[in-house]
């Protein structure tokens, strides 16, 4: 096995693909079961020619730029291991961030008390699935414009045991969502000017879902559609949390202060360091 994974790292790295050692190890990981451990705890084990099949395969995808949770259909997010498919955004480390401020503005919540939430554009469902297995007692309404996405978010649901936790619902932002009132709405909206589109890896923009990147014009057009909107949708004190692009903290504070009802208004870091986070609440 060692000889066909040093090959496999060699076939990568001449094919321009960064971390070619890690991404051989992770493919050899999800075609033979094993932990990316085991790979050395066995570097003797003759693999099978059907086993190489399915590597060769695999590596020949990758090098096309296929991503590789497209190529093993699964993704880990928040130590968990989720569905994906072509039809929904690959979750990306820094969406944790996301996850960290969500769940810190719901520390109050205990046994006595019941926190609503509402995602907007739920993809794969991963921030929805994390919220109801971290937040006790915790109701999460998960939207998202298309059938194909909330199908894959079912499917991470039911794979973490949290469906009686998650009411899933065909909408176009609020368009289908009646006035009720949540303790937080939280989103990772698409934030790429559609001029910078083709600027993004092959990876990204060949094989990921263009309506989850494409913000608009300028990146803030969900923004600008959920901010002044979610007042309608959020208790007095409610909170609204964000993903933003890493140089969008100005534009998108300034759409807060300019739709008056919010207060503590906020940027978070990611641990690479740049601006990811913006939350606030109502006052």
């Amino acid at each position: 096995m060692k000889e066909f994974l040093d090959w496999s790292i060699n076939y990568l790295s001449e094919a321009g693909i960064d971390s070619s050692r890690m991404e051989a190890e992770v493919l050899f990981a999800g075609a033979l079961n094993l932990c990316r451990e085991e790979i050395y705890l066995r570097p003797d084990r003759i693999l099978t020619d059907f086993e190489k099949t399915i590597l060769r395969n695999f590596l020949a995808r990758r090098v096309l730029r296929e991503p590789v949770a497209h190529i093993l259909e699964r993704k880990e997010f928040w130590s968990l291991d989720f569905k994906i498919t072509p039809d929904v955004l690959i979750p990306r480390p820094e969406t944790e961030t996301l996850v960290e401020i969500l769940l810190s503005l719901n520390v109050k919540n205990t046994i006595e008390l019941s926190s609503r939430i509402l995602e907007i554009g739920t993809g794969s469902g991963a921030i929805a699935v994390v919220a109801a297995l971290e937040i006790p007692n915790c109701r999460v309404t998960a939207t998202d414009q298309f059938l194909e996405a909330l199908n894959v978010a079912r499917l991470n649901a039911e794979r973490h045991s949290v469906t009686d936790k998650i009411n899933f619902v065909q909408s176009d932002i609020f368009s289908e969502i009646p006035t009720e009132l949540y303790d937080c709405i939280v989103s990772n909206p698409p934030y790429i000017r559609t001029s910078c589109l083709n600027d993004l890896m092959p990876d990204v923009i060949d094989f990921e879902p263009q309506s989850a990147l494409d913000g608009g014009y300028d990146g803030l057009d969900f923004y600008k559609q959920i901010i002044p909107e979610a007042l309608n949708y959020l208790k007095k004190g409610g909170a609204i949390v964000f993903e933003i692009g890493e140089k969008q903290a100005e534009d998108v504070t300034s759409l807060f202060y300019g739709a008056s009802d919010y207060e503590e208004i906020k940027v978070t870091k990611d641990y690479s360091g740049y601006d990811r986070i913006v939350s606030a609440r109502k006052k």
